[in-house]
């Protein structure tokens, strides 16, 4: 059986895009589909990086430097967000398919092509969260989908806040999406295939976290 690789069709259809992977022997309009959400990736990172989300830290610069530096300094700063929305993608596409391929000893192209859907699920997120960012000026760790907002009325500890709000219904329907694509493709126990990918998805939102915390994405 040969699978042509449709985006949203086996988003809206999981059950139905599980069972056509298990019988596929052939898959065809992969790469082409990994380009365009790459592609996606880096667009959405350079229109968040064009109204400032993220690059917060630039502010404190202002008083101290002239017009001439800063506006580099933006560029710079925006160049950075375009290459982490790069690697963003290609992380969640190849990364994150050799972590489940050694868990579930499946075949590596099929999990990639289960992973475009993850990575469409998280690009969603950061376009729905973008409206936010900019009108309101808040960061991710305060997103309404999460459990962001929540914590900050909890504790002050901010790498709590940070990995609860990791905690969204998108993270959410990520493992759902995962749990039900490869529990039809695998002859694992379902109890293992579940338990197995909450804790890789809990491993990505510690990494998250820390990457969050450090502000490592606004020194790149």
């Amino acid at each position: 059986m040969v699978y042509y690789v449709q985006l949203f069709k086996g988003l809206l259809h999981p059950s139905s895009f599980s069972y056509q992977m298990e019988k596929a022997e052939e898959i065809r309009g992969l790469w082409k589909k990994v380009v365009f959400l790459i592609l996606s990736s880096i667009l959405l990172s350079a229109i968040a990086s064009y109204y400032g989300v993220g690059l917060d830290f630039l502010a404190k610069e202002i008083a101290g430097i002239s017009q001439q530096e800063l506006e580099a300094k933006k560029v710079i700063a925006g160049i950075g967000k375009v290459i982490w929305g790069a690697g963003f993608a290609a992380f969640v596409l190849f990364g994150w398919s050799i972590i489940l391929w050694a868990l579930m000893d499946l075949p590596y192209k099929k999990l990639v092509v289960i992973q475009l859907f993850v990575l469409i699920i998280l690009l969603l997120e950061k376009a729905v969260l973008l409206p936010f960012n900019v009108s309101l000026g808040i960061g991710s760790e305060f997103s309404p989908f999460g459990l962001g907002v929540m914590a900050r009325y909890i504790t002050s500890n901010m790498i709590v806040v940070y990995f609860l709000s990791h905690i969204s219904i998108f993270k959410i329907w990520v493992i759902i999406f995962q749990y039900v694509c490869i529990k039809r493709m695998s002859e694992k126990n379902p109890t293992v295939i579940f338990i197995l990918i909450i804790c890789v998805n809990l491993f990505f939102w510690l990494i998250s976290t820390l990457l969050s915390y450090l502000k490592i994405e606004s020194l790149i």
